[in-house]
């Protein structure tokens, strides 16, 4: 009875539901080839079929997936009932309007035209469309549901929305801020400046602020060796800031609404970190005599992935890699030319501007001598399922700078943010849509250079070429601004026209190096160059990249499998120890007071989390196997406040590479100006946390050093949907890892030379769909790939993915 009642309430909603128009667009053959891990592979003649093809399987995989993010990009979950109306009034503050996104799609004039950009994201939305056409038919016309993702039925969301241009520009803007949309952090500098003022006198807090918040600091690792490129800016020598009283107020506003926003989007597995490893060597330091590359972009763990992967085969392109539910686009992956990857790049591309009101009328600003009335738009925000009772109309405001964060209309004020790509995202990420067009090291360069949000991209070719590009336009500010007074980039600028940028950085400013003498290229986020200026405090000494660079440095010669290796030995490296356990352990050796047990578990451990000895993962009492481990972390958990917690207060400073310089004393490469020891000696101090950690430790676990082994971590996938969450060990390493090796050229006819050497992986699978019976494939088989170090081939050849061959679907276009 319950089926017959749900087939005629579909077939009473298809009464009242058109059919997507999906354009036709002379009948080109496609061809999807499932190979036997679920990933599509597209055949088409043409540019457009394979974005159709890639639209199509996409929303086989990902559809409930693509339709979160357009929501939570756009502002719309309130109605799926996954939000709050005013979660998603603030994102629509510091987004666009769908007449908007529509502007910048038609405004967007691609550099290259003949790669046929716009057309294939309009090929790849009637894709969408087109399954969702066949999903919705078979559902509503023959009560066939196999098709539509469980969710639908679950959240009584039928029947779905097409999908527009104005969804995938939506997603790209979130993603270019999500990743490349770093910098803008000036109202917490503001608020540390000013708490460290509430206890402090203007010149003792300016030093301690210094110390905590450098603008250069000399032993932070690079990724380009020697001392770089000249840029047109060197460090500002600032003085204090004169700042509003209660920023420290707007600070906490602010940091709450995207806290509270981040910690639901987290929840429902939304895209919310950022991160990413990479690293590259060229055939002299290969024993292959070939160029190798590890991407391992991280964007912390969902189920489904944030990431899905993609074949496009055809029209001069045969590219393999991941892509996100927005666009036709390996965003990282490699082709029968090279290979490519990216990390964010965590410069500073973004700047807060305070701007003064009129106080007869806060929606007017001061600008070059004048009240200027605001930009203003009136969003309509529905409630669940767009219930008519539950609508609300809210008002949003911009000035010239761009979007409102805050308003402080006590003291006449707000906040704003600019970038130098507002309004113009799809030009800013144009070139990650080029890359699987690139057939050279040049034509890559040429499209880093067309990106202005802020990436790191890498190369390697046949040719033996690597290279690495830190892309983006970042601000040029004056020296002086307000009444004289000098800018210094870790600060608010004053919105009033006395403080405009005087233009953005080109690509011949971008930190760029091509084939080192050093023979390898590693990144982590970290600093691209010595003398690189573009970011409000520096990326400071202690950095997880040094890991890698020591390895990279440490023998003449890698082979794949060694690469691998590398990234298992930085996944499983313990960060803070790789500076402080020597600080800890040589302290201990000359302290008589110290067990011998004690200092042996110091000096045997490697500062990794070792899982060998029984019990190991999966064991539920599995633990790792030093007791230094145990040991070291009972002390770094207490030493940071014994040394800061009287000189700081909550919440400012405090690094560890304040640390380091704390305790590298006179030798330390960035000199402090204060004495966070309070006189006293520093293996002193080691050693009174260290007794008091050891105290702790005796109580809990025993007199037994042995015994103190600390339980292997685990981690979860969030939950975007119906499929549950599984587990796995911790390991810091990228949310999708490729590790390919590109043989050298032989011969000009492509398709007969030897096809990259390539792997990847993406766990927990490449499915996020589940039907109304709770069926699913291909969601959970890569992670057991990932959980031990493995991977699975990326496939090239026609042959070779039908050899492996689960299905084959044919479409027209």
């Amino acid at each position: 009875m319950r089926k017959k009642l749900l087939i005629l309430t579909l077939l009473t909603t298809m009464l009242i539901l058109p059919l997507i128009p999906v354009k036709a667009n002379g009948g080109t053959e496609i061809l999807i080839i499932r190979d036997d891990y679920g990933v599509p592979h597209v055949f088409a003649d043409t540019k457009e079929g394979l974005a159709f093809g890639t639209g199509y399987a996409i929303a086989q995989d990902r559809l409930w997936q693509a339709d979160l993010y357009r929501r939570q990009s756009f502002g719309s979950l309130a109605e799926f009932g996954l939000a709050s109306q005013e979660s998603d009034y603030y994102t629509r503050t510091l987004g666009y309007s769908k007449e908007e996104l529509k502007e910048i799609f038609d405004n967007w004039v691609p550099t290259k035209p003949e790669a046929k950009l716009k057309e294939m994201f309009l090929a790849y939305v009637d894709g969408i469309n087109s399954y969702i056409n066949e999903a919705q038919t078979r559902l509503f016309v023959y009560g066939d549901p196999s098709l539509i993702p469980a969710e639908y039925f679950a959240y009584n969301l039928l029947p779905i929305e097409p999908f527009t241009i104005e969804d995938s520009v939506a997603i790209v803007v979130m993603m270019a801020w999500r990743f490349g949309g770093t910098g803008g952090g000036e109202l917490g500098f503001a608020s540390a400046l000013k708490d460290l003022l509430s206890m402090y006198d203007e010149d003792t807090a300016w030093k301690i602020f210094n110390d905590n918040y450098p603008q250069v600091d000399p032993g932070a690792p690079t990724t380009i060796p020697g001392q770089g490129s000249q840029y047109p800016k060197g460090v500002v020598q600032s003085s204090i800031p004169t700042l509003p009283d209660n920023i420290d107020d707007i600070y906490q506003e602010v940091i709450g609404n995207f806290e509270s926003q981040t910690n639901m989007f987290e929840a429902m597995g939304l895209p919310t970190k950022l991160g990413s490893d990479a690293w590259m060597v060229r055939p002299k330091k290969s024993e292959s005599g070939n160029a190798m590359q590890v991407g391992g972009p991280q964007m912390g763990q969902s189920i489904p992935q944030i990431v899905v992967e993609i074949g496009l085969h055809g029209a001069g392109i045969n590219a393999v890699g991941m892509m996100m539910p927005h666009a036709p686009s390996v965003l990282i992956g490699a082709s029968d030319f090279g290979a490519w990857t990216s990390t964010t790049g965590s410069s500073d591309l973004i700047d807060t501007y305070i701007e003064v009101l009129n106080p007869d009328n806060p929606y007017q600003y001061w600008y070059n001598g004048e009240w200027v009335d605001m930009e203003k738009r009136t969003e309509t925000i529905y409630g669940y399922k767009k219930n008519p009772a539950l609508t609300q109309y809210r008002d949003i405001y911009r000035t010239i700078h761009g979007p409102i964060r805050a308003w402080d209309l006590d003291n006449n004020l707000c906040y704003t943010m600019k970038s130098a790509y507002y309004k113009n995202e799809l030009v800013a990420e144009e070139g990650w849509s080029l890359f699987q067009q690139a057939r050279n090291i040049y034509e890559f360069q040429e499209a880093c250079k067309v990106v202005t949000a802020g990436h790191n991209f890498y190369w390697i070719d046949r040719r033996g070429n690597i290279g690495f590009w830190h892309s983006g336009a970042f601000p040029i500010r004056a020296t002086t601004g307000k009444d004289g007074r000098v800018i210094d980039d870790r600060f608010p600028l004053w919105g009033t026209g006395e403080e405009e940028w005087l233009g953005v950085t080109g690509f011949d400013e971008m930190p760029k190096s091509i084939n080192p003498a050093q023979g390898y290229l590693a990144n982590w986020n970290n600093k691209p160059t010595p003398d690189w200026p573009y970011r409000e405090a520096d990326w400071g000494e202690v950095h997880r990249v040094k890991r890698i660079q020591d390895v990279l440095g440490s023998k003449a010669k890698f082979s794949i499998e060694d690469m691998n290796e590398i990234n298992k030995d930085a996944g499983y490296n313990h960060i803070s120890a790789m500076y402080f356990l020597e600080f800890l352990t040589n302290a201990a050796k000359n302290d008589a007071s110290i067990s011998v047990d004690v200092v042996a578990a110091l000096e045997t451990w490697d500062h990794h989390y070792n899982d060998v000895v029984a019990p190991t993962y999966p064991s539920s009492v599995a633990t790792y196997d030093d007791p230094g481990l145990t040991i070291y972390d009972a002390w770094f958990s207490k030493i940071d406040n014994e040394v800061f917690d009287d000189d700081l207060p909550p919440g400012v400073g405090g690094s560890d590479s304040t640390l380091l310089h704390v305790f590298d004393g006179e030798d330390s490469k960035l000199p402090l100006n204060y004495d966070y020891l309070n006189g006293e000696d520093r293996d002193t101090v080691i050693i009174r946390i260290l007794k008091e950690a050891l105290a702790d430790l005796e109580a809990s676990l025993g007199p037994d050093i042995s015994t103190w082994l600390t339980p292997v971590m685990t981690t979860g996938f969030s939950q975007q949907g119906a499929l549950p969450s599984p587990r796995m060990h911790a390991m810091n390493r990228g949310t999708y890892n490729h590790i390919v090796e590109m043989p050298r050229w032989k011969w000009k006819d492509i398709t007969s030379q030897t096809p990259p050497i390539a792997m990847n992986v993406i766990p927990p699978g490449q499915s996020g769909f589940m039907n109304y019976l709770g069926q699913f494939d291909h969601a959970y088989d890569q992670l057991p790939l990932y959980e031990t170090w493995t991977y699975k081939p990326m496939l090239f050849r026609y042959q070779a993915i039908e050899d492996v061959a689960e299905s084959f679907t044919t479409l027209y276009y």
